[in-house]
């Protein structure tokens, strides 16, 4: 739960920041969504035989590379509307995956004490 206290409210900043597009500009927007492969790789790493519900934690991380894969197509081919709204459903999907995992492991942790 440690690494999940740590993990969870930096890719909750970065999903934020991210989804702050017209503040940020497209130059950082690229940048944090880097940091969040690091991050999310990272914790990926370490963490992988804690896993409570594979599936989910999978699916949330298909979700962040679907949303940067079709971020990228984005960048590259212009005029395509299902492109973008696939790259926000991904991105939604994504924090609320995260935001349901992170709770489910928070009351199991709360449970085992």
């Amino acid at each position: 739960m440690k690494k999940d206290l740590i993990f969870a409210p930096i890719m909750l900043l970065v999903g934020a920041a991210l989804f702050w597009l017209k503040l940020t500009g497209m130059p950082a927007h690229i940048a944090i969504s880097v940091i969040g492969v690091l991050v999310l790789a990272a914790y990926t790493a370490t963490t992988k035989k804690q896993w409570k519900i594979p599936t989910l934690e999978i699916m949330m991380r298909l979700s962040y590379g679907f949303a940067l894969i079709s971020g990228i197509v984005i960048m590259n081919v212009r005029g395509i509307a299902a492109l973008g709204i696939a790259h926000r459903a991904f991105a939604g999907l994504f924090v609320a995956l995260l935001v349901v995992l992170f709770g489910l492991k928070a009351i199991a942790a709360k449970k085992s004490k």
